[in-house]
């Protein structure tokens, strides 16, 4: 019994595998030390093991969705959206807003429309005040007439750059405030100036502009009735009308200016027709020539329209067929049909047979047929 093997060899076995597992179970279960390890690992050197560990930890749970409203492309800084109709002026102010238009020469000049949009920076105590730093006018077509950073005239406290997008070293070599003013002056001059809060970039230039002469976006009736507020955004508006996405980030006065100039495109027959008067009052006290039915302004002006006209009643541009004249033909050319001459101031019917080139003229005046073709 005293000399018994088996347990004895156990119990080697045992003791061979328990110091093993006492190291272990010290740093596990001591209350003090397992405190203290706690508030060591606590604070900002805890918090950075986290960050650097975080990335290197893979993760299988599934993050929070974004929902995607529907599919769009982006093309320097517009992101195009689902149109909301497919005329095809519509299909044409969304290409002139993204800056994707091909244009030649005649659709590059300034036209009788401008459109004007200004980036501002803050002066003053918390940059409370607004200085201009950036302006950018376009043409009917959205090609770009004048686009340049000034330099402020006061120093500037907020450079805005999150919104405005302008830089301090935007500035320091742009142009003076009073040459940039000069340029604006002289390209807006007898034209008429589209705008979104048009007061707020006449009022940063210290210019003022006939009042029949503008054309406010964000006071526009038709454009207010459709966004159902009294005072809507640019952005609001071009994203509902226009089906383009701007402003997402820093803003860019080319790319504000052509969003208002197609604002205006969109509606401009019915907002045009309800100034026809006002236009017409305001020509005959500026000593202007009334809205005539032709000459070189009205031809230039219908160059402009019929870009709209065309594209919106026939979805197709085109030239305008000219005016037919009772009988047919053109006004001061002659059918051929029938010949009436006088002699000695009687009315004469001519059974001659019918000839051809020139029919007989009267020496007399004031006919129809005397004046030249035009």
């Amino acid at each position: 019994m005293g000399k018994a093997s088996t347990p004895g060899s156990n119990w080697e076995q045992l003791k061979k595998k328990l110091p093993a597992s006492e190291p272990k179970s010290k740093t596990q279960y001591h209350p003090a030390h397992s405190k203290k390890s706690k508030y060591r690992s606590s604070g900002i050197a805890s918090f950075s093991k986290e960050l650097v560990a975080e990335p290197s930890t893979p993760s299988t749970e599934a993050g929070p969705s974004r929902p995607v409203k529907e599919s769009f492309t982006q093309v320097e800084g517009v992101v195009f959206l689902t149109p909301p109709s497919d005329k095809p002026l519509l299909t044409e102010l969304r290409t002139m807003v993204s800056g994707r238009m091909v244009l030649n020469e005649a659709k590059r000049a300034p036209g009788n429309y401008v459109a004007i949009d200004c980036e501002m920076v803050g002066m003053g105590h918390m940059g409370s005040e607004s200085a201009l730093a950036r302006v950018s006018l376009v043409n009917y077509h959205g090609h770009v007439l004048l686009d340049t950073f000034v330099q402020p005239r006061e120093k500037v406290t907020d450079w805005r750059t999150w919104v405005s997008g302008v830089r301090e070293s935007d500035i320091i070599d742009a142009p003076s405030f009073e040459e940039v003013q000069k340029q604006v002056a002289a390209l807006v001059k007898e034209r008429i100036l589209i705008g979104h809060a048009v007061e707020n970039d006449m009022k940063a230039l210290l210019l003022s502009h006939p009042n029949p002469l503008l054309r406010d976006t964000q006071k526009c009736k038709q454009l207010r009735e459709r966004a159902k507020t009294k005072r809507p955004g640019l952005k609001k508006l071009t994203e509902s009308e226009l089906g383009l996405k701007i402003q997402a980030g820093a803003h860019s006065s080319v790319t504000d200016a052509r969003a208002t100039m197609a604002l205006y495109r969109l509606v401009k027959p019915e907002w045009e027709a309800s100034l026809r008067s006002v236009m017409e009052t305001y020509r005959e006290k500026a000593g202007l020539a009334p809205m005539a039915k032709g000459g070189k302004r009205k031809r230039q002006e219908d160059a402009e329209d019929d870009d709209d006209e065309d594209a919106a009643e026939n979805g197709k541009k085109g030239k305008r067929h000219p005016k037919e004249f009772p009988g047919g033909g053109r006004k001061g050319i002659s059918s051929g049909l029938s010949v009436v001459v006088k002699r000695f101031g009687k009315k004469v019917e001519d059974d001659q047979p019918k000839r051809r080139g020139p029919a007989p003229v009267a020496a007399t005046g004031g006919s129809w047929w005397e004046e030249g073709a035009s």
